[in-house]
């Protein structure tokens, strides 16, 4: 069931929480007015909105398995138990705007050809560059405790960070940007290809989930998780 709830202990357990809230904040707002005034309402929304809906559940899902939590926010969200703070579901979709447009001008320089394989290209050099930011951000975030991993997660970890988490940001990434570019050049009206973004999520984060288990199998065999 879907809740919000409103902590009155803000920074609590945290350290320079403030300034992680501001700065995510202000590059989410500035990324949200450059979309607009580029490509419009209706593709910002395409753009933003299906990537917070799907960080919800899935950021969720991991609050509610009990591997990681996020302490001293004060919106938090939930839909299936697990709270999660309003700023970090604005994040990702911040991420994916980010990756998936720097991933873009980097393939179109060397592969100009606007089919699958470059589709393809696209989403697996956005996957990679979600990669190189989060073995910046995780660690100092979990430094910091903007977010904290439990003790109990087993596994090979990179400065108290699993080495799964890194593999869960490129799956996510990577997917979300396929669907995404994948609606965006569908020869569907602009209000079809919005509708489509939404309600393919269900199917985007079945597959997400589903590659995400079997990496974490895959781990767990070679004793990295």
């Amino acid at each position: 069931m879907f809740s919000i709830d409103i902590s009155q202990n803000f920074g609590e357990q945290t350290e320079f929480l403030h300034l992680f809230i501001i700065t995510v904040f202000i590059v989410w707002l500035s990324l949200v007015i450059y979309s607009y005034k580029k490509y419009g309402s209706k593709k910002t929304v395409m753009y933003f909105l299906p990537m917070i809906l799907a960080a919800l559940f899935i950021e969720s899902a991991g609050v509610a398995s009990g591997r990681y939590y996020y302490p001293g926010y004060i919106v938090y969200l939930s839909v299936i138990g697990g709270g999660v703070p309003l700023i970090i579901i604005l994040a990702w979709s911040a991420n994916l705007f980010l990756l998936f447009n720097m991933a873009k001008h980097v393939v179109s320089k060397v592969y100009q050809k606007r089919n699958f394989l470059q589709i393809f290209l696209i989403s697996l050099m956005a996957g990679c560059f979600a990669v190189c930011l989060d073995l910046l951000e995780d660690p100092l975030a979990h430094y910091n405790n903007w977010w904290i991993w439990k003790e109990t997660v087993s596994g090979v970890t990179f400065y108290g960070v699993p080495l799964l988490n890194f593999m869960g940001w490129f799956v996510l990434i990577f997917y979300m940007t396929l669907a995404t570019l994948l609606i965006e050049r569908s020869r569907f009206s602009l209000n079809r290809k919005i509708l489509l973004s939404l309600t393919s999520i269900s199917i985007t984060g079945t597959i997400i989930f589903a590659s995400h288990g079997l990496i974490a199998r895959l781990f767990q065999m070679l004793g990295l998780a």
